[in-house]
């Protein structure tokens, strides 16, 4: 998919929640293609906050696979602007700015490349008061030091916390708990307010990466995430983190399964010289000796062939079973190249589907 087609469909970049202000830049833009309104940027050189996800529905899309992030930045670069955060690692409703990039780097030796890699900010739980003031939902839920310990209780148990982050003003005091409060009284303190019973808060910054996060977050159980303007955005615990990689592992595990039962279902059943007739175009130097030296695409081209597919000896439809391989082929690209907005759920159920096809098909021929 190039990126001129994906970027050539109109829409609308910015929802109702934008501000007054890019309200009037609205009504005047709307109607452009993504890439006219970077071109804008460039040349006004007036920055444009929106969303990853405003810019999918100016895109016609729906997610950020890794043709999508491509293209987007290869239009700003084109027009040498940047977006900050990166556009294919922010949140899908966090603000991101497209502004120009600047011509003199912050530090010696920067360049301003595309950085791919994962940070908190990508993370829901990270952006729980942007979160709020876009949908209205509930938000980073806080006490005071003076509030009655009381309080706190309540509002945990309402709305199912573990802990709440005790703030002054918009700085960050500590945290009360349900482990800080069972401290403080088994040491026969006596806890009247929250400052009576709090706990050290480890805050974090919104463009830490994400992997050297989760060793933090995994240590202290809970931290705090904080904005580049300083507002406290979110907060992180163990189980959300937990949660974020059983997500994002799930595809890769089932990619793998399928993966596995191919192989098993072709194995024997070609020889090296069929095997090395299907390899990458691309790559047609890689030495094949078994399977496994072949790619997903490889056993597509090989089974497509009506005297190869006959060979599986399976009394299934060829032509779709090669479709939905090449469905397949398509998620495990986009999932291979950390897709931030994760696998669709209808792509996730057809990797969990063709798990279950597969499985049937080779614990039949075992029991043959």
């Amino acid at each position: 998919m190039s990126g001129l087609i994906i970027l050539g469909i109109k829409g609308k970049l910015f929802d109702q929640s934008s501000s007054i202000e890019n309200s009037l830049i609205q009504t005047e833009i709307m109607a452009k293609s993504f890439e006219e309104l970077v071109k804008q940027v460039q040349t006004t050189k007036n920055p444009l906050k929106t969303t990853p996800k405003q810019i999918l529905v100016q895109l016609g899309v729906s997610r950020r696979g890794w043709r999508v992030v491509e293209a987007v930045r290869q239009v700003l670069e084109k027009y040498e602007v940047i977006c900050e955060p990166e556009f294919g690692t922010a949140w899908a409703y966090g603000e991101v700015e497209i502004k120009p990039k600047p011509r003199v780097p912050a530090k010696e030796g920067s360049t301003a490349e595309y950085d791919p890699t994962p940070r908190v900010s990508m993370l829901q739980a990270a952006n729980l008061t942007q979160l709020s003031e876009l949908s209205g939902e509930l938000g980073l839920v806080t006490v005071s030091r003076d509030e009655l310990l009381s309080s706190a209780i309540h509002k945990m148990m309402t709305h199912n916390f573990s802990q709440l982050p005790i703030m002054s003003g918009r700085t960050p005091v500590g945290m009360v708990s349900w482990r800080s409060i069972g401290m403080a009284l088994a040491l026969g303190r006596k806890c009247t307010t929250v400052n009576d019973c709090k706990e050290e808060a480890t805050v974090l910054e919104e463009h830490e990466l994400l992997f050297e996060a989760v060793k933090v977050i995994l240590q202290k159980q809970v931290v705090l995430v904080k904005r580049k303007d300083g507002i406290i955005n979110g907060i992180i615990t163990a189980t959300d983190i937990g949660q974020q990689f059983i997500t994002m592992a799930e595809p890769f595990l089932l990619i793998e399964q399928i993966e596995n039962h191919i192989r098993k279902l072709l194995d024997d059943k070609f020889t090296i010289d069929q095997l090395k007739g299907v390899r990458d175009p691309n790559d047609a130097s890689k030495e094949v000796k078994t399977l496994a030296d072949l790619n997903f695409g490889a056993y597509i081209r090989l089974i497509s062939k009506t005297e190869n597919f006959e060979k599986l000896g399976v009394l299934i439809d060829r032509v779709q079973f090669i479709n939905q391989l090449d469905e397949i082929r398509e998620i495990r690209n986009d999932v291979m190249h950390f897709d931030p907005d994760g696998v669709d759920p209808k792509e996730l159920e057809l990797l969990r589907r063709m798990v279950s096809f597969l499985s049937t098909i080779n614990t039949v021929f075992k029991g043959r």
